[in-house]
């Protein structure tokens, strides 16, 4: 199993791919798409008008974020 940094600089997460394990999100893929504020907004895969802004910190929560897709 490979094991990932958590995330420590806002910039380096653009683009990066993440599974939601929050089951009061719709979806679990999700894609960093910006940036805002110190916040990461996160756009769904299956439902690119589906957003949601975390602060960027909130992703090394593991029992509610995984890098990558799962």
């Amino acid at each position: 199993m490979i094991t990932r940094p958590e995330p420590r600089h806002p910039g380096r997460l653009l683009g990066s791919k993440w599974t939601s394990r929050d089951a009061a999100l719709p979806y679990c893929h999700w894609v960093i798409t910006a940036i805002v504020d110190g916040e990461a907004v996160l756009t769904s895969v299956l439902a690119p008008t589906t957003t949601v802004r975390e602060p960027w910190r909130a992703l090394r929560e593991r029992p509610r974020w995984q890098p990558g897709w799962r």
